[in-house]
């Protein structure tokens, strides 16, 4: 199953008429998710890692529509899912990242 796939299916998406929305949400999480650090590789040719699709899925539940009571929680747990891969430097590690901080100030996430 495609990533914008495992997203509609979290969003409970049945219809093509939200792809566009679903579609950016996709390409920022995977912007955000490089921005604080997460390698590249993870995030490239339809991400396949589990806690990387998690994310993404969380990013759009928080971000997606506009009436969402739901969406602090959402956000909470994508940053919960970032803070866990950055600090999992045997798994999910990177030249780059090699002596870097492993978790960024909240206030960048």
């Amino acid at each position: 199953m495609s990533l914008i796939d495992d997203v509609k299916v979290a969003l409970r998406v049945t219809t093509d008429a939200f792809d566009p929305e679903v579609e950016m949400l996709v390409e920022a999480a995977l912007r955000d998710l490089e921005r604080v650090g997460i390698p590249g590789e993870l995030l490239v040719d339809g991400p396949t890692d589990p806690l990387v699709r998690a994310a993404v899925c969380m990013y759009a539940k928080a971000h997606f529509g506009f009436d969402n009571s739901e969406a602090p929680r959402f956000d909470e747990s994508y940053r919960q899912i970032v803070k866990d891969v950055l600090n999992s430097p045997t798994t999910y590690s990177a030249p780059s990242l090699v002596g870097s901080p492993a978790v960024p100030e909240m206030e960048t996430l």
